[in-house]
């Protein structure tokens, strides 16, 4: 985006996967235009909300998009992240975006029903089911009642690639195992962090849902408006969610 820096290539393999400026430009405005369709399915847009958050922002990967859709006078833009240094970086160089880091663990620093919109990018896609259910109850804390969430998972799409990746590699059995547990119980966690994702909290792994899984477990805390399979960056469902 013109007069908005670069993160340092650090910042942008930690959310995109590559350190090259293209693909971290292109992936994060695709991601807008993904929250974009998201919210025009149900009939809304970013102007009608007056706070919205970013959970998971990173380096603002998608917030440095967004944030030309803002209202400056009316429209407050938030990011929140476990990723000190990119927070840092962040609050630096964007002066109409609040970051705020955060703990591996809940409360986030936001008051109770403070925000209109919650987007989010491939965060549930990483935590184990503990953890998830700890993030979840505090976005419907921090929502205010009827508000939206829009995030995203890794479902059956993405598993399939995962399984993909297991057979070509000569892991037959642990796919077939892996396989089992997800096809019992509609959820699997992985545990371990890449290279680049070192200074993300510990429980940073790779996580999958089915919708089956999401519609019986998530529903304490939000409505299921919208669902598209293989919709975000042509990998992971997106769902759009309304806080109960």
């Amino acid at each position: 985006m013109h007069g908005i820096p670069l993160p340092p290539e650090q910042l942008r393999e930690r959310v995109a996967g590559a350190k090259d400026a293209q693909s971290f430009q292109e992936s994060g405005s695709a991601t807008l235009d993904e929250w974009t369709r998201a919210l025009d399915s149900i009939g809304r847009e970013f102007g009608d909300f007056e706070t919205i958050v970013d959970f998971g922002c990173g380096c603002g990967r998608a917030l440095r998009h967004l944030q030309a859709r803002i209202k400056s006078t009316s429209q407050t833009l938030i990011g929140l992240d476990p990723d000190a240094e990119a927070i840092d970086w962040l609050n630096s160089n964007f002066s109409n975006i609040r970051g705020y880091t955060l703990n591996a663990m809940p409360p986030s620093p936001l008051a109770a029903g403070s925000a209109d919109l919650i987007v989010s990018h491939s965060v549930f896609t990483h935590l184990p089911e503990d953890v998830q259910y700890a993030w979840l109850a505090e976005l419907h804390r921090i929502l205010k009642p009827g508000a939206i969430a829009i995030t995203t998972i890794h479902g059956d799409h993405a598993f399939s690639v995962f399984e993909g990746d297991l057979v070509r590699g000569g892991q037959n059995e642990l796919r077939n195992n892996l396989s089992n547990v997800m096809e019992r119980s509609g959820f699997l966690y992985i545990k371990g962090r890449t290279a680049a994702e070192t200074p993300l909290p510990d429980y940073y792994g790779a996580t999958f849902h089915d919708i089956s899984y999401i519609k019986r477990n998530w529903s304490k805390y939000f409505s299921i408006l919208a669902w598209f399979p293989k919709f975000a960056l042509n990998l992971q469902d997106t769902l759009v969610l309304q806080r109960r």
